[in-house]
């Protein structure tokens, strides 16, 4: 699989992989190497969260200074994916974590979206796989075992034109099977894609029956504490509409067999 960073022309471009691990219990760790061009300036930064089921949650995050992939490889600052292997460095959460993958990469479309010469991709590279490792934080540490997933997304979509209104993003697993859901409403329409078992399927979310969430995340994206923002906050709030986002992690069911899931809302003002 080729890591390389993807470049582009225009005055905006945003690359993010988001990489997840639901623990049986409820646990659950996310991980973001995020970057974005905004008029020539780059700025690229490593996130980490670890949401534990006594309600606590252990952040880090790092400025990534040096981002280079080639196949199979990627160097995001203080964060490695090498092979099936991910490691990351940040002084409030570090973890090294081994992804053995159950099934092949997926691309939601090629692309997901268009916007005249714009476009959003949208690659699954780790559908679902096993997961195992371990992370540490100054005051704690915490075996990860679980189910993991892994994407990337890359836009040079302008925020101040942002096409999507509204962004529903789901995945589950459960027993020997896993699905993903992806559903954009935009201007003119909606969008829908997603995966289950291994098969594309654009109606995977009925596939899956959620229990009562719990709230992991619910804000404005310019006030999420690792993207630290600062003095920008303000220009970026009115550029790009302000999206507020709501992440949850569920009890799920698929085809019988109980299981974990995360879903998330994203609305534009």
């Amino acid at each position: 699989m080729n890591l390389a960073a993807r470049g582009g022309r225009g005055p905006f471009l945003l690359e993010k992989w988001y990489i997840d691990t639901l623990m049986e219990g409820g646990a659950v760790l996310l991980v973001y190497l995020g970057r974005v061009r905004f008029l020539g300036v780059w700025f690229s930064r490593v996130t980490a969260e670890l949401f534990l089921t006594d309600g606590n949650v252990v952040r880090g995050n790092a400025s990534a200074r040096h981002v280079a992939g080639s196949e199979n490889r990627l160097v995001f600052g203080p964060a490695r994916i090498e092979g099936e292997n991910l490691t990351f460095e940040t002084p409030g959460l570090s973890g090294r974590l081994a992804f053995a993958a159950r099934y092949p990469a997926v691309s939601l479309a090629d692309p997901f979206l268009k916007d005249g010469a714009r476009q959003l991709r949208w690659d699954v590279e780790i559908p679902d796989a096993d997961v195992a490792g371990e992370v540490h934080w100054p005051s704690g540490k915490r075996a990860i075992a679980g189910r993991g997933y892994r994407d990337r997304v890359w836009f040079d979509l302008l925020p101040w034109r942002f096409p999507i209104r509204e962004l529903v993003w789901g995945r589950a697993v459960a027993g020997e099977h896993a699905a993903m859901w992806l559903q954009a409403t935009t201007r003119t329409g909606q969008l829908a894609s997603g995966w289950l078992d291994g098969t594309p399927d654009p109606d995977a979310r009925a596939a899956v029956e959620l229990g009562t969430s719990r709230v992991l995340v619910e804000s404005a994206v310019v006030d999420l504490q690792g993207l630290r923002i600062g003095a920008l906050r303000p220009l970026l709030r009115r550029l790009t509409g302000d999206p507020v986002e709501v992440k949850w992690a569920a009890p799920a069911t698929i085809a019988g067999a109980e299981g974990l899931a995360i879903h998330e809302v994203v609305r534009w003002r």
